[in-house]
């Protein structure tokens, strides 16, 4: 089993603004993550796909030895400029093609999940003639309810499983009240990979009553029971696995991520 980095906890800050990530600070970034030891990244939050995007990505890791296991795509190239993204993944050597989560205008109904999953389920079939797998990334608004169905739940039964993979989050299946392993085996035939991401509690400040609130921190360092997880993904002979941190609580994203893999390589 090979380990992977999710650029996301880099990206984020530019993400956040909407804007397309700065190349060199992009390989900067790469640069971090090969010398801390990773042997591949998925590719989150740069931006629209362009040709320069294509070429700097793909002489750049291939310089580093770094494999691009997986991405996160932006939804207008998903939906208006496919074609460049199988372009992207060809040249890139990737075969696992994701979106980063269901953009806000499908997530309030039942109809509204039905029309997404319709949606990525052509996306899916198209990517899949040209030997890319779609896969779905999940967060914890999924596990609201909808006719009494988990909107998880709702994509799943109105896409086919050959066009439509499912990325399971350990973090936001630990926020949404279910149980990883569970949801593991319930979609074990929809799964290439998985995000690996920590949970720990810490003190919201209230003096009269206390509940604490959920945060990411590196793994290792939080209430997520990593050791069964591995197994049962080394079970399902999955190749690689994706370290992922969305933020970092000290603001030091790169050391963070080493905590994260020098965890991961004691129980892999």
């Amino acid at each position: 089993m090979k380990i992977a980095v999710q650029m996301i906890g880099y990206f984020m800050p530019y993400l956040k603004e909407g804007k397309a990530v700065e190349l060199s600070f992009a390989k900067e970034s790469l640069i971090n993550a090969k010398e801390m030891g990773y042997d591949g990244v998925q590719l989150s939050g740069f931006g629209r796909v362009t040709d320069e995007v294509i070429d700097f990505y793909r002489d750049t890791c291939k310089e580093l030895n770094l494999k691009i296991v997986a991405t996160h795509i932006n939804f207008l190239d998903l939906t208006q400029n496919l074609e460049m993204v199988i372009k992207a993944h060809k040249e890139w050597g990737c075969d696992l093609c994701g979106i980063g989560a269901m953009p806000m205008e499908y997530q309030g109904s039942y109809e509204k999940y039905v029309e997404f999953s319709n949606l990525i389920n052509k996306i899916g079939g198209d990517l899949l003639k040209e030997n890319i797998f779609f896969m779905y990334h999940m967060h914890a608004f999924e596990f609201m309810k909808f006719n009494k169905k988990f909107g998880l739940d709702i994509l799943m039964e109105n896409t086919n499983k050959e066009n439509v993979k499912l990325l399971i989050d350990t973090y936001w299946a630990q926020y949404g009240g279910v149980n990883i392993l569970s949801l593991i085996d319930k979609y074990s035939d929809r799964l290439n990979t998985i995000h690996l991401k920590d949970m720990k509690i810490v003190s919201t400040g209230e003096k009269f009553f206390d509940l604490g609130k959920q945060v990411i921190c590196p793994l290792g360092e939080g209430n997520i029971a990593f050791e069964p997880i591995v197994e049962k993904i080394k079970s399902l002979k999955i190749d690689w696995i994706i370290i992922e941190q969305d933020y970092s609580l000290d603001e030091d994203i790169s050391g963070d991520y080493k905590k994260s893999l020098e965890f991961l390589k004691k129980i892999v």
